[in-house]
């Protein structure tokens, strides 16, 4: 009895633990996503056991039997692994992040790709869903800020393609980078306005010896966009939509003169010239008099009060639109991606804006086990009305409203009023709003890869492109100008351009042991042809759109130029890659092209490169668990070319027969056809070639939470390609001159990123990355003592570029004060006694000391915030503007603030020099006065976002909703006086000069993204 009493208590013992357990256990549900959704697959374990599940399709997981002071443990191949602590929660949502250093992401390097862990080269890469969170038009603007050594200067204006700039300024001739798009090859930055941004899968760029695999076309650095292409084996379809929705504001407009200002300004100019003081505006006498109405002219015009601040008159709030829309899905057999997208972005300036409509269709099928076919096609249609008239603006006399008081646009009327010679620029504006620019580019590629055997894949590809451009220019009187036009002009132009490349690879992948080969071999052919003109006529009876055809005019039709151009390439090219235990890695790669466009033994050319790295974290004596975990070397050597010319047979001279120039009465009776010289051939040119040399290093820290990479890097560019003004008569108007190779120019620089990335325990994700850049350019040789840059602006050239000194450095006179009568005083250089021409000398360089971005990211369980911030320090500007807004280049215009500073008897520390009714002392000739530090700091974009759970989500069927806010451009740090410190270069020569940058726009927005 006693042994049965006691078997019963043990039972009741154990039974009473078991239950004690059983009461502290229980179930964990949730979901575990990344920032595009759900992730199936993840794995869920409760830490220091095997006990753990997966989650489902949804991403959705239950795990049972989970004590409630356990640590669960949320793991996925790529991911930041987190753990939290259950502390008797029954739900647990978690959201990974992305490892900081995907050193196992394949990367499309050219005709192969790479995993990045193996690169030697300098291939930089755009974090796509970083990038995407600014509201980007042109996909070239996701890599501003975000690529070490890649400047991106945006126009501003709608529609415009952005100004890339790899490693610096390595030529005066075409610097636009090579673009690969799914295979397709083109220079013509305007391409990618041709795709919707949120397609995008890759953006790399190659920016050393990594191009040479692209020989002739790769010295300019090579950009590679990748775009989506779904995956085999997907569960289900996959469908996306993104919409935002905002507006565009005008933002750093100009302070000008208004009425009472400009009426002094006006008196004291005359009284320090000695005139009477009078002006059929303000009056006579002592002081001046601002009219109620315009005086002299031939209407009724009340001046509103307080005059017209024309940048605000010509500015709107545009709204901006984009709507994205895509599928996916993928079998065993076969996978796709299509998309749709519209954008419509009005400009800042009225009657300006951009419309753009896009479709992309990828697709992928598996024929036979060995067997792929597939295709990627990409069509386009955009619609661009863009003009710039804020110079004019900037000089109107504020006394005139935009209209006059019957409705019709005012004007300057005659010269007798004194009220300037502008344009009305809104006047201009809206006689141009039904001016377009359509362009239909359909461009995309058809391939087919076959495994020949084990590691061996033969691959061929035709890429194409076709593009048909045409506008509309329609030039209206204008009775309200002091000089109006004497007939109306309609202007159409219209061109087409084919080019298609057809590479055909052999790639050899194997690994032996220790050692992996990566090698491939191929043949390519690339072609471009295209045709274009230009037509006007004047004379039309009505200024109707409806009426604007060439027929309808009463004038004789006026060709203006009609060309036809063709080019070709043939290639050969091998590469090889190879690395001995994931350490020890070796590239090199030789291409030979043969161009069409220059003759002889300078038709062909060979690009070799070799490039090396070193894994020394890899090593067995390198410890990997302390603070610093990884450590890798590289170098990179390599020649590259640069065949893209503004000719395409630029050894030869071309006649061409001209209408209106060449036809000629030779005996004065009947007119004669006749050609004249259009082109002036070298027979001796060459391409140019660059030779690149790279040293790098790849830190990581704290289990690569922290990142650090540096570069240094040299580029020797030989056989510059540019026009020679010296080998032709000025009076040669008909003919450029010829295009010579003329000296030599070098880049050396360095790149440097930091990136530090974590996530809390409690679900906190937070990160930074910092880029920075520096190069110094420097001509090494020319055949000339010097090259001037465009002579077309008012006083001449204000760039030169000579051996010893950058590319464009800014040339003039220096300024060194004023004389006793209030004139700019110039340094004497050659300290001669006088003070001319010859004491010209280097006053700025519109090349930079750096350029940097800083990305800062923080999420938090659905709520994440992202700053991105740009800047640029130690570059100059040459502000063209102020000959208009700071001097008496039209007397009666308006003018900038600045002239309130300018020198009197009492204001000797002035700004300015005493103002005058003309310009005296050329002190609008190029001047240091006119140069300015144009280094800025910019908030580039600032966005609050929030995705709501998978319970909200569930209720309309989605797998994930993103909703955010964000502002773009919402404030720039800057010295500078202009519109906007980002200036586009107005060609290679003469860098940094700004004559008229569309307005900078703050931009505010509203997104959803939403995922099926």
């Amino acid at each position: 009895m006693k042994n049965n009493h006691l078997f019963r208590n043990l039972i009741f013992l154990v039974g009473f633990a078991l239950f004690g357990i059983n009461s502290y256990a229980q179930s964990v549900s949730g979901t575990v996503s990344d920032a595009n959704g759900p992730l199936p697959g993840a794995n869920v374990i409760v830490k220091g056991t095997s006990h753990g599940v997966t989650t489902d399709i949804d991403g959705n997981y239950t795990i049972d039997d989970v004590p409630a002071d356990a640590i669960l443990h949320y793991s996925f191949v790529g991911y930041v692994a987190q753990e939290i602590l259950v502390n008797g929660q029954s739900v647990i949502n978690v959201t990974l992040v992305e490892e900081a250093n995907q050193l196992d992401e394949v990367v499309v390097t050219g005709y192969a790709s790479q995993t990045r862990g193996d690169i030697t080269g300098s291939v930089a890469s755009v974090d796509m869903d970083e990038a995407m969170k600014t509201p980007v038009a042109n996909a070239a603007e996701a890599l501003q800020g975000r690529v070490t050594g890649v400047t991106v200067t945006n126009a501003g204006s709608p529609g415009s393609a952005p100004k890339i700039i790899i490693r610096g300024f390595g030529t005066s001739n075409n610097t636009n980078p090579l673009y690969i798009i799914d295979g397709v090859q083109t220079d013509d930055p305007n391409i990618l306005n041709s795709i919707d941004p949120a397609d995008i899968d890759q953006m790399n760029v190659l920016k050393d010896a990594a191009a040479s695999i692209y020989g002739a076309r790769a010295s300019n650095g090579v950009i590679i966009v990748t775009t989506k292409s779904g995956g085999y084996n997907m569960d289900r379809s996959v469908l996306t939509f993104d919409i935002y929705s905002g507006f565009s504001k005008a933002s750093n407009l100009p302070d000008l003169l208004n009425p009472e200002q400009h009426g002094n300004m006006i008196w004291e100019s005359l009284k320090n010239d000695g005139a009477v003081l009078t002006h059929p505006q303000y009056g006579t006498g002592p002081t001046p008099v601002v009219p109620d109405k315009l005086q002299g002219v031939p209407v009724s015009v009340t001046i509103p009060k307080g005059g017209t601040y024309w940048p605000g008159a010509i500015t709107q709030t545009a709204p901006t639109t984009n709507v994205s829309l895509s599928l996916q899905n993928g079998t065993e057999s076969g996978k796709y991606f299509m998309s749709v997208g519209y954008l419509t972005k009005d400009g800042v300036l009225k009657y300006t804006g951009f419309e753009r409509m896009t479709t992309r269709l990828n697709s992928e099928f598996k024929v036979k086990e060995i067997l792929r076919v597939g295709e990627h096609l990409n069509v386009a249609y955009s619609n661009t009305n863009t003009r710039n008239d804020i110079e004019m603006a900037l000089r109107v006399n504020p006394l005139i409203p935009t209209h006059d008081d019957d409705g019709n646009f005012a004007g300057t009327y005659s010269a007798a009023a004194q009220i300037g010679n502008s344009n009305n620029p809104l006047a201009n504006l809206y006689r141009a709003k039904d001016n377009y620019g359509k362009s239909l580019r359909v461009f995309g590629d058809i391939y087919g890869a076959i495994d020949l055997f084990d590691g061996l894949t033969f691959k061929s590809s035709l890429g194409f492109s076709l593009s048909n451009w045409d506008a509309r220019s329609f030039s209206p009187l204008n009775p309200e100008h002091s000089e109006p036009v004497s007939t109306n002009t309609l202007t159409v132009s219209d061109n087409s351009d084919l080019g298609w490349n057809w590479s055909n690879v052999l790639n050899y992948t194997k690994s032996f042991g220790d050692h992996n080969i990566n090698a491939l071999l191929g043949v390519e052919a690339v072609r471009n042809t295209g045709d274009g003109k230009q037509v006007s006529r004047t004379g039309y009876l009505f200024e109707s759109p409806d009426f604007y055809n060439l027929s309808n005019g009463s004038g004789t039709p006026n060709v203006a130029y009609n060309y036809r151009y063709e080019n070709s390439l043939f290639s050969y090219f091998g590469s090889i890659d190879y690395n001995y235990a994931n350490k020890y890695f070796l590239t090199a790669t030789l291409r030979s092209d043969t161009s069409s466009r220059f003759k002889g033994d300078n038709k062909t050319g060979f690009f070799p490169s070799f490039s090396a790295g070193w894994l020394m974290s890899g090593e067995d004596f390198f410890n990997e668990d302390g603070v610093l975990n990884r450590v890798k070397f590289k170098a990179s050597w390599g020649q590259l070319g640069n065949q893209t010319l503004p000719a395409d047979n630029p050894t030869v001279n071309i006649s061409s027969l001209d209408e209106q120039y060449a036809n000629y009465a030779i005996n004065g009776g009947a007119i004669s056809t006749g050609a004249m010289l259009s082109q002036v051939g070298n027979p001796n040119l060459k391409w140019e070639t660059s030779e690149s040399l790279n040293f790098g290093v790849e830190l990581g820290f704290f289990e690569s939470k922290l990142t650090f990479g540096a570069e240094w890097y040299q580029i020797t560019t030989k056989d510059l390609i540019t026009r020679d003004n010296s080998l032709i008569s000025t009076t040669a108007i008909d003919a450029g001159a010829p295009l010579v190779n003329l000296g030599n120019v070098k880049n050396t620089g360095y790149d440097i990123n930091l990136g530090y990335h974590d996530t809390t325990d409690s679900e906190w994700t937070y990160g930074i990355d910092v880029n920075f850049s520096h190069y110094k350019n420097e001509v090494t040789e020319l055949i000339s003592d010097f090259q001037s840059g465009s002579g077309g602006f008012r006083g001449g050239a204000m760039t030169r570029t000579e051996v010893g000194r950058p590319i464009s450095s800014f040339y003039g006179r220096k300024v060194t004060g004023f004389n006793e009568v209030g004139r700019f005083t110039y340094e004497d250089v050659n300290e001669d006694g006088v003070v001319n021409d010859e004491d010209r000398t280097y006053i700025g360089s519109p090349h930079p000391d750096f350029t940097y971005g800083i990305n800062l990211m923080s999420a938090y369980k659905g709520f994440d915030i992202s700053m991105f911030f740009t800047g640029s320090q130690g570059n100059d500007i040459y502000n063209y503007e102020k000959i208009y807004t700071d001097f008496p280049t039209f007397f009666d215009g308006n003018r900038s603030t600045r002239v309130l500073d300018s020198w009197r008897p009492d204001n000797t520390n002035a700004s300015l020099p005493a103002l005058s009714q003309t310009i005296t002392n050329s002190e609008t000739n190029p001047n240091s006065y006119f140069v300015e530090d144009g280094s800025y700091f910019r908030l580039r974009n600032l966005q609050f976002g929030y995705t709501f759970g998978k319970d909200y989500a569930g209720k309309i069927g989605s797998d994930s909703i993103r909703l955010y806010l964000q502002g773009s451009n919402l404030f720039t740090i800057t010295g500078y006086d202009g519109l906007d410190p980002e200036v586009v270069s107005y060609d290679n020569l003469t860098l940094g000069v700004d004559s008229g940058v569309y307005p900078i726009s703050k931009m505010y927005s509203i997104g959803l993204n939403i995922k099926f």
